[in-house]
């Protein structure tokens, strides 16, 4: 067995102590970013802070102090996604923005969507008919997708996801078509988004 020379133990033990430092480091980094998102949690910027607890665990995900912060994520991800839907309750009439919108062959007149806790039904008026149509019924479900500029986007049955948000401004109820999920995959529709708009049935 040949034996290993000074010099070689030398540089060994440099490389060991830098790795070592580095670990130090990222743990450091790491706790540094999870107290910054108690922080900015604390201060209501639920949005800001589940991306930094993100951060906070991809550095190192086997750290205890990870599962900590997914966990914190997660909870606050509930809080958001609460907080949307509580705002979109109630019915919406959608307000058509084709000109030509109306001028159709089989004679609908209108379309509505009610939100409850949990699902959102889809109704379409006919000209020729006293009620609104039930045609689709979805249980609302949320989009997990890690790059996500909300995560409050929905998840609907045939994988199309869609952000619902109330205008500030006008209390118009504003929903764009954002892309679909394919298998573990989402993509993303980055022009050319169908958009439609609602007001709020009193």
């Amino acid at each position: 067995m040949t034996p290993i020379k000074p010099y070689l133990v030398i540089l060994l033990l440099i490389a060991f102590q830098n790795i070592a430092a580095q670990d130090n480091d990222r743990s450091a980094y790491q706790t540094q970013l999870f107290k910054l998102a108690i922080k900015t949690s604390v201060s209501g910027d639920y949005l800001e802070a589940i991306r930094t607890f993100a951060i906070s665990h991809n550095i190192n995900p086997k750290a205890e102090i990870a599962a900590f912060a997914i966990k914190k994520g997660d909870s606050l991800k509930g809080i958001l996604r609460q907080n949307k839907i509580n705002k979109l309750i109630g019915k919406w009439k959608w307000i058509p923005q084709d000109s030509n919108w109306a001028i159709r062959e089989d004679d609908l007149v209108g379309k509505m969507i009610h939100f409850s806790t949990e699902e959102i039904q889809f109704f379409e008026l006919f000209k020729k008919s006293k009620e609104w149509k039930l045609v689709q019924t979805e249980k609302i479900k949320f989009s997990e997708n890690p790059e996500s500029p909300s995560f409050t986007e929905l998840l609907s049955s045939n994988n199309e996801v869609w952000d619902y948000n109330i205008d500030p401004k006008s209390g118009q109820l504003i929903t764009y078509y954002i892309g679909e999920k394919i298998e573990d995959n989402y993509t993303e529709l980055v022009c050319g988004n169908q958009k439609l708009i609602y007001f709020k049935l009193q």
